[in-house]
């Protein structure tokens, strides 16, 4: 019984974040993350956050991208904004691409990437992480 208790809080909270994302209000988001955080904990909020995150993904593009567009001046999008550009860091170079030569993360979560390393990118990612992709990635102009 306990289990279900967690899994119905669980989902719960996941609907209240979904709730106050879709307001797209920043001041909103950030204190209904601070709030789960004081009742449960950070990890159990941001726990929270991607699922919430993931879940307009596939139900509501626009908020979706208000989220992206707006992730490095939400805390919590700071934070799984850089999980994210870490994780295609070490799949870049677990693939044998160089860091600074390939590619290169930028402070404003921006990712320099030459074509051949996306193309690498590309070629197995979830939509949800093309549409990440798409808000990330800086390719540079070749050259005439």
């Amino acid at each position: 019984m306990s289990h279900v208790h967690h899994t119905e809080e669980f989902q719960s909270s996941i609907e209240l974040f979904v709730d106050a994302l879709q307001l797209q209000d920043k001041q909103i988001a950030t204190s209904c993350e601070k709030a789960l955080a004081v009742l449960y904990s950070p990890e159990y909020a941001a726990d929270v956050i991607k699922a919430a995150v993931l879940h307009l993904a596939k139900t509501d593009f626009e908020t979706f991208q208000w989220i992206l567009q707006n992730s490095h001046t939400l805390e919590f999008g700071l934070n799984w904004l850089k999980e994210f550009i870490l994780s295609l860091v070490q799949k870049l170079i677990s693939q044998g691409f160089i860091l600074g030569q390939d590619f290169s993360a930028t402070h404003t979560g921006k990712l320099w990437i030459n074509k051949k390393a996306q193309a690498a990118l590309m070629e197995n990612v979830s939509p949800v992480e093309f549409l990440f992709l798409e808000e990330i990635l800086q390719i540079p102009k070749e050259e005439p």
